[in-house]
Order: structure tokens, then C-alpha cells, then sequence
């Protein structure tokens, strides 16, 4: 997975485990939404930043926020359905996520089984506006973890966009 990461280049990609953590970015992913590896508990978590972090949505068209939550709390459940019974690190998430989040508890109750599949996926950056990219997510069977790939959709500025990141790295402008 490394190797296709790397292999990517310009092209936002970044390498999950099967909750959903954010193990590996290229700089083009880096770029786009910050660095997410190596923090400290769940913040490199997706689905633990969606629900328990706000602010994290603002990248989001709104209108999708409730389907996105759907699909995330799907692919949490499907995640944990795959680690053994006594996995600590899966257990306490979904513990942290239903104490903080009423409506992670609202979905997480209904039960729903989903693995993450490839969408069309509309991120709003504060730097170079809105990109229209298609999430096209590939897992590795062996490992359980997923290659998570945002490449821009035909006839949009989105290649052009991501260009620009490249230029301006990920600094934080006030």
C-alpha cells in the first residue's frame, strides 16, 4: 500500500486500517487536509473526528453531512464485526464516540453494516475553494487496510487546485 501511496504522487491518497485510522498520507493528502499521523488517541481516527470534532465537517458540503455520518458509523460497525471480541482499541472508540456524540449513538443503534465504496466527494478548502474529487477507496485483503484516493472528476478544476496545494505546502495562513 506504501508503494501506491507514494506511487500517487500529486494525487491526494492516504492509507487507513479498517476502523478507519489514518495511518500514512502522501504530501498531496497532507496538503489538502492537514496532517492526520501519529495523533495522540483517536484524532487520526475518520469517523472519531467526524462525530466528535465539529469543526471537522467544514470541509463538507452540508447537505451531505448526514449521509457521510451514515456511511462512517456503517464502516465503524463493519471494522469492529472483523477485530477480535476483546479489541481494545475498537471497543473504546465506539464507548468514546457513543459518550460524546448522541447522534453517532442514534446511528450506531441502527445497527447498519457498510464498508466505505468509492463516491464522488465535494471538499471545501479554505485556500482554493470547493474540489470536485471522486473517492475511490481500494483494500488490501491481506492487511485490512484501505487505500483511500481522491482524484479529481473529469471537467473540474480540482487538478488544478490540487497543483496549487502543492505550491503552498500545508501552511496555515492567517
Amino acid at each position: 500500500m506504501l508503494y501506491l501511496l507514494d506511487a500517487l504522487g500529486s494525487t491526494p491518497a492516504q492509507v487507513t486500517d479498517d476502523l478507519l485510522t489514518i495511518v500514512a498520507q502522501n504530501r498531496a493528502a497532507e496538503n489538502l487536509f492537514g496532517v492526520w499521523t501519529g495523533l495522540p488517541g483517536f484524532e487520526a481516527n475518520v469517523t472519531w473526528r467526524w462525530f466528535a470534532d465539529p469543526a471537522s465537517r467544514d470541509a463538507n458540503d452540508p447537505g451531505e453531512h448526514e449521509r457521510i455520518g451514515r456511511a462512517y458509523a456503517a464502516d465503524l460497525r463493519a471494522g469492529v464485526a472483523q477485530r477480535p471480541a476483546g479489541d481494545r482499541f475498537a471497543h473504546g472508540l465506539v464507548a468514546d464516540l457513543l459518550e460524546r456524540s448522541a447522534e453517532f449513538a442514534g446511528l450506531w443503534a441502527q445497527q447498519l453494516v457498510a464498508p466505505l465504496t468509492s463516491a464522488p466527494k465535494l471538499i471545501r478548502h479554505p485556500l482554493v475553494g470547493v474540489l470536485d474529487l471522486q473517492c475511490d477507496v481500494v483494500l488490501s485483503p491481506a492487511s485490512g487496510h484501505r487505500l483511500v484516493i481522491f482524484r479529481p472528476r473529469p471537467g473540474s478544476d480540482a487538478h488544478e487546485q490540487i497543483a496549487f496545494l502543492g505550491v503552498l505546502g500545508n501552511q496555515k495562513f492567517a
